[in-house]
């Protein structure tokens, strides 16, 4: 009997590793120390289980201005690293600008490796996902709210692929404009820069009962979830 049950805490042992995860996250393996979802899209993307600075898919973790590549905790356009030190109505970008008004144009639409949080944080094989990779992820999942997160108070946008059945989770990490903290909703940092106005770059915001492609003001301080490829 006593074999019968070493063996069966054994196979449970096994299965789980440092990696247990509840029917509602999937756990497909680990890069650089971090857990990655892969959901069979066409693109082959992996996607980071928790955010940037967090250890479970339900914590916040860090907030960042488009393009730095270390949090703060006041997101103002005279403490933006790429801009003039002005405030809003004089602000003029220094880098990343396809906007002849808005700044010295280089028509750099996409980050470079070296002003990706997430590439400087977690040694290079991850970064932050582009527009299409978002949107990719959005068309391919089906989309639900989890209220209550293993019976944490919390609520959490949770992804079914249309492709294999697994599942990503995400918490509603709010974001920052100047010091005011917004909790409504979630809001996710693109890698890509909105070319029509050097002042915007595209974000993911989750809401309740939908989820959509956005642009904003590169100051604002919002969560980052990291992807690699295969």
């Amino acid at each position: 009997m006593k074999k019968i049950f070493y063996a069966l805490m054994t196979s449970v042992i096994a299965l789980c590793g440092t990696g247990c995860s509840s029917s509602e996250e999937s756990v497909s393996g680990q890069l650089e120390g971090h857990n990655y979802v892969d959901l069979g899209l066409p693109s082959g993307t992996l996607w980071a289980t928790c955010n940037l600075g967090a250890n479970q898919p339900e914590e916040n973790g860090a907030y960042y201005a488009w393009g730095e590549t270390s949090p703060k905790s006041e997101f103002e356009w005279t403490n933006y690293k790429y801009g003039n030190g002005e405030a809003e109505s004089r602000i003029k970008m220094t880098k990343y600008c396809s906007h002849e008004k808005k700044g010295a144009v280089d028509n750099i639409q996409l980050l470079n490796s070296t002003d990706d949080a997430a590439s400087v944080s977690w040694n290079g094989k991850w970064r932050i996902p582009t527009k299409d990779e978002w949107e990719e992820l959005l068309d391919g999942c089906t989309w639900e709210w989890v209220k209550n997160y293993k019976g944490s108070g919390l609520d959490m946008k949770k992804g079914t692929s249309k492709s294999n059945g697994k599942t990503i989770l995400f918490p509603f990490s709010g974001y920052y404009n100047g010091t005011a903290f917004f909790n409504n909703s979630s809001a996710f940092w693109s890698s890509t820069q909105k070319a029509d106005n050097g002042l915007d770059a595209y974000f993911v915001r989750m809401l309740t009962h939908n989820q959509n492609m956005n642009n904003g003001h590169r100051k604002q301080g919002m969560t980052i979830r990291a992807v690699a490829s295969k």
